[in-house]
């Protein structure tokens, strides 16, 4: 969803709320998914050498547990807050720099010629949300090292791993010892 806000641009204290009901986001890639529309609302404001975006959307997205590779869902709710750069009107660091230098990413790709890039903003939101390693429980057990069963539906049959634990050296040699005196 492109917003055109020429109409804000042009009129210093202008307001104009906006109303977010849209389809989810099917573009995430890496093991997530939106799976409910995303809903809330926005409030553009021009305050003179900005256009303020505040609001807060919701949204539901899918993702795969890093434990047991299940997928769980997320409900994320999430705030909206910009600043979006009116043009002509420029920080005086960047008065100062020539446009060749700044580099790309610090370039505004939100808010271009009065259009801003609500979808991309909130895609930006929900992967800057989501946690690192997600879990579906923090009591997840994961998957089976050996044979690559589900530990949360129950043991999987495989002998203990005797051998993997680091200290089972130390534990052989205090029982040579207690044998010995």
């Amino acid at each position: 969803m492109r917003l055109d806000l020429t109409e804000i641009v042009t009129h210093l204290g202008k307001q104009i709320s906006y109303e977010i009901d849209e389809p989810p986001i099917e573009d995430f890639g890496g093991g997530v998914w939106c799976v409910a529309p995303i809903l809330g609302h926005v409030t553009f404001t021009n305050t003179g050498r900005h256009v303020v975006a505040r609001g807060s959307f919701s949204t539901t997205v899918e993702l795969e547990c890093s434990r047991c590779l299940r997928a769980h869902s997320m409900l994320l709710e999430l705030p909206i807050e910009e600043e979006l750069q009116i043009a002509g009107h420029t920080i005086e660091m960047l008065e100062a720099a020539d446009e060749d230098e700044i580099p790309e990413e610090e370039r505004e790709p939100l808010f271009v010629d009065n259009i801003f890039d609500l979808t991309e903003l909130i895609r930006q939101s929900i992967l800057l949300a989501l946690p690192i390693k997600p879990l579906c429980s923090e009591e997840c057990r994961g998957l089976c090292p050996h044979c690559g069963a589900n530990l949360n539906d129950g043991p999987c049959g495989c002998p203990p791993d005797v051998d993997a634990n680091p200290f089972a050296a130390l534990a052989e040699i205090f029982e040579n010892e207690e044998s010995v005196e």
